[in-house]
């Protein structure tokens, strides 16, 4: 299924992505851990979307012109970074440079908006990844059944913690 803006990959383009430089809709240092995590990670995954859109997002003046209406609403909707599929079953993968507490918040909402929108599918399993985060943070999104990998700068072989 892709759920995706064009941007869907199997597991036959993992080499291709890992070679990527740069990721969609992704910052240098955001595509940095992205690319840390495929190395560590990606064989495990079927297929990865990327930038997944959910939610409605904003309600655009009417009085505007079709074309510009669709932008708002496609910039206001949330944004998954990865949606990947392992053994069928859904993985959000939000990617921070930092990983704070906001994160928790904002990959809670990542997932229920996107099970309203698909009903039918598994409860997803929810992964964020980045390079720097606290040991509270940690424990809160663990606690919530949150997997956190943390891709240092010098270790990019990457550490679940």
């Amino acid at each position: 299924m892709t759920t995706s803006d064009g941007y869907h990959f199997t597991n036959t383009d993992l080499a291709q992505l890992i070679l990527q430089r740069y990721y969609p809709e992704r910052t240098n240092n955001e595509s940095a851990v992205i690319r840390d995590f495929l190395v560590a990670h990606g064989a495990e995954f079927e297929s990865f979307d990327f930038s997944v859109r959910v939610g409605v997002g904003a309600t655009p003046d009417p009085s505007l012109p079709q074309k510009q209406q669709n932008a708002i609403i496609r910039a206001s909707r949330k944004r998954i970074d990865i949606l990947a599929r392992r053994g069928g079953k859904p993985v959000i993968v939000e990617v921070k440079v930092d990983i704070t507490p906001a994160s928790l918040g904002q990959i809670l909402t990542y997932r229920h908006l996107w099970l309203e929108e698909h009903p039918t599918e598994q409860e997803p399993e929810l992964v964020i990844v980045g390079r720097n985060v606290d040991n509270d943070t940690v424990r809160a999104l663990q606690a919530a059944g949150i997997t956190v990998y943390v891709y240092t700068d010098a270790d990019t072989a990457g550490t679940a913690v």
